[in-house]
């Protein structure tokens, strides 16, 4: 599928069916996959919404401006399958994790947590994710309704986070080794 015709699909097309959508990624043999709040990987192929999920988060929180959110493809995805979902869980000391999964057959597998323990609340809680041209993962956070965190860096809240694919962090970070970073 061209950029083009991607871009078409985007301006001239409606997806119905979709419980609060929240990102969507196109793969490389032309699916768009979507994800919604309450934690389902959805697929549109071929003009129309699979039925089933490709994918529903088991320990997604939906609430508020939280629940399942970012997607995005490992940069060699049509060669690993690799996709990345940022999602809240957790109750009330709702935090929001990044979880690594590999597109099998069956849906996705292999799950690895990247990071954790970013903290959120009912509001504020926003997550995105995207690989830099360096093939760095980039994971924006929310502030929490607290926003003096952002400035802390104790805190993972209100950030700009970049990690290697497999959530390590990477040597050039300009934090690396500093007193009280996390």
């Amino acid at each position: 599928t061209s950029r083009e015709a991607q871009t078409t699909f985007r301006v001239e097309t409606i997806v119905s069916g979709l419980e609060v959508p929240w990102d969507i990624v196109w793969t490389p043999d032309g699916r768009l996959l979507i994800t919604e709040r309450p934690g389902r990987v959805r697929v549109f192929e071929n003009g129309k919404l699979r039925a089933a999920p490709l994918f529903t988060v088991p320990d997604v929180e939906p609430s508020g401006e939280s629940g399942l959110m970012s997607i995005t493809l490992h940069p060699q995805f049509a060669a690993n399958h690799f996709l990345y979902l940022s999602y809240a869980y957790g109750g009330d000391g709702k935090q929001i994790r990044v979880v690594r999964y590999r597109e099998a057959a069956a849906g996705l597998a292999d799950r690895k947590v990247i990071i954790e323990n970013i903290p959120t609340t009912q509001f504020h809680a926003g997550c995105r994710l995207r690989f830099g041209p360096d093939s760095k993962l980039y994971i924006t956070t929310g502030d929490a309704t607290e926003r003096e965190l952002a400035q802390q860096l104790n805190s993972l809240a209100g950030k700009t986070l970049r990690l290697n694919d497999d959530g390590t962090v990477p040597a050039d970070n300009p934090f690396v080794g500093q007193k009280d970073a996390r």
